[in-house]
């Protein structure tokens, strides 16, 4: 599969657009969107982080993730030993993203700190694959949060796909992360 994933949210038209892009069409929605950085120092500072390679900020990029719902679903079932609450996502085809498209996978800096360049790849649609698995980075963080009695962040640990713009969602599909991986009629490629 060639898929990126996004949890589905409302929509002004037909296209995700990155959060600072709300401002202007949706200010309620900009908002709320701002308001999910305001519990820690570090989360505000997220606000302003520049996305080496890209010259953006962290809310002007979309945020997609490369491994396949279902995996994330049932990672927190087998560890949490509980399943998550329902929720849908578009399959997007990752030739449908905008060029300049990059990966992003945080292992060296934290959360509100500058991103380090190493961090940051082109993301090429040619030989990109879908993950079935989540990293071993996210099972970890699971298995803590099991160990804290908390729960949350599903998505810490697993790469982003950053996009600079807008994606469109003509060509997505809507799943659900709890339905088998198999059982994705429509996704085949």
């Amino acid at each position: 599969m060639r898929f990126v994933f996004h949890q589905c949210v409302d929509l002004v038209g037909e296209v995700l657009v990155p959060a600072s892009g709300l401002a202007s069409v949706d200010p309620a929605a900009y908002a709320r969107a701002m308001a999910k950085y305001d519990d820690t120092p570090e989360r505000r500072r997220l606000r302003d982080t520049v996305i080496p390679g890209l010259g953006r900020r962290w809310t002007e990029v979309v945020f997609l993730s490369p491994v396949h719902p279902h995996a994330i679903w049932r990672a927190w079932r087998d560890v949490r030993g509980k399943e998550l609450p329902r929720a849908e996502f578009w399959a997007i085809p990752a030739d449908d993203l905008p060029r300049a498209t990059v990966v992003l996978d945080r292992t060296i800096s934290a959360v509100g700190d500058p991103i380090e360049p190493a961090e940051v790849a082109p993301f090429d649609p040619a030989s990109f694959t879908s993950a079935m698995e989540v990293p071993a980075a996210n099972r970890a963080w699971l298995e803590e949060m099991v160990r804290r009695g908390v729960s949350g962040a599903w998505f810490h640990g697993i790469p982003h796909v950053l996009a600079p713009g807008a994606v469109p969602l003509h060509r997505a599909h809507v799943i659900s992360w709890e339905h088998d991986i198999d059982s994705n009629v429509g996704l085949d490629e």
